[in-house]
């Protein structure tokens, strides 16, 4: 049965009143609300292009990245019937999973709203370095006013069958003070959607512990366990690919990506290469860079900001940063050591 959403205004004399749906025609400007502010759907969604243009000739009304780095396809009903919306939202979907990381940046370079390039843009909504693999997995959500029997039976079917498919309801009301307001309402509901793409993906992110066997693999596993183990409590990981990145989560809530970890080896000889953004570990710690480089091997060596994370503002003109490697268990203990002692554990 299509969801009926309702809602009611609590007057001044502590009755209520239902507030009643506007009779304005709300999918012509849904999409203009939905792009300037896609929360209203999910807070973890970043816009990178509208209208986009598939490979079949189709237009996806908003394609988004989520903060994990996997693609979102939003697609609104438009007057459509049961068959077409599902069927294109499907279509699009089979499209948007082969994309490539170049093609996704193409698509986002082309689309003015973002404001910047992809990294910045991923990095200024979910605060956080965007994965050095995107893509990985891809949902697609129908968006419409009002859903029918028939679409709401094809999608849970689909979402019974873990296709990663949902439908969100959204009306448009205007209380008694001609205030206007929007809800919304899922078909699945978010979480337990989310639960079975992550059960049934055939391509995951790695995990910590999935990177640990890599690493134990390489012949560099006690190394990468000693850090692992060391800054656990300080620091917060983000596993990607063939390393481990870990944040410094700042008072304001924001994260700092501050030291990552790979689980490759160095080189031929082995040893445990580390990056470390020093300008932000040393804030962090109450520290100076000078400090903080004492505490690490002699090898390290500059290294490019840039080709690691986004830098940001408050990080200053010239921020500092540095890579070099762990050869031995004493220079991992040396460094771990400090570490804990000047964050206080």
């Amino acid at each position: 049965m299509p969801q009926k959403i309702r809602m009611w205004e609590v007057t001044p004399e502590n009755t209520l009143a239902e507030v009643t749906t506007s009779g304005i025609s709300l999918e012509e400007r849904l999409e203009d609300w939905l792009e300037s502010d896609i929360s209203m759907l999910d807070d973890n969604l970043l816009v990178i292009g509208r209208q986009v243009t598939t490979a079949f000739g189709g237009k996806i009304d908003l394609l988004c990245l989520d903060n994990s780095g996997d693609t979102v396809v939003v697609e609104l009903k438009k007057g459509k019937t049961p068959r077409e919306v599902t069927a294109q939202a499907l279509d699009y979907a089979a499209w948007v999973k082969d994309l490539s990381l170049e093609r996704i940046r193409e698509i986002a370079a082309g689309y003015p709203k973002l404001g910047g390039s992809l990294e910045d843009a991923f990095a200024s909504r979910f605060d956080q370095q965007m994965p050095d693999t995107l893509n990985l997995n891809h949902r697609s959500l129908i968006v419409a006013e009002q859903m029918d029997d028939s679409t709401e039976r094809i999608v849970r079917y689909l979402s019974d069958m873990n296709v990663p498919v949902n439908i969100a309801t959204v009306q448009h009301f205007q209380d008694s003070n001609g205030r206007q307001m929007l809800a919304q309402v899922f078909l699945v509901e978010p979480e337990v959607a989310a639960a079975k793409e992550q059960a049934t993906s055939k391509t995951r992110r790695p995990t910590v512990d999935a990177l640990q066997t890599l690493a134990d693999g390489n012949g560099i596993g006690e190394l990468y366990r000693k850090v692992r183990n060391g800054v656990s409590g300080i620091l917060y990981p983000q596993p990607a690919t063939q390393y481990v990145g870990y944040n410094w989560k700042r008072k304001d809530g924001g994260n700092r990506a501050v030291l990552k970890i790979d689980a490759v080896p160095a080189d031929e000889n082995g040893g445990l290469r580390f990056y470390i953004h020093a300008t932000r570990l040393a804030e962090y710690l109450g520290i100076t860079p000078e400090k903080l480089e004492t505490w690490l091997p002699e090898s390290i060596e500059d290294y490019a900001v840039l080709g690691w994370v986004v830098p940001f503002e408050d990080d200053g003109d010239n921020p500092i940063a540095w890579q070099g490697v762990f050869s031995t268990v004493e220079e991992v203990d040396r460094f771990i050591n400090r570490l804990r002692a000047a964050a206080g554990q």
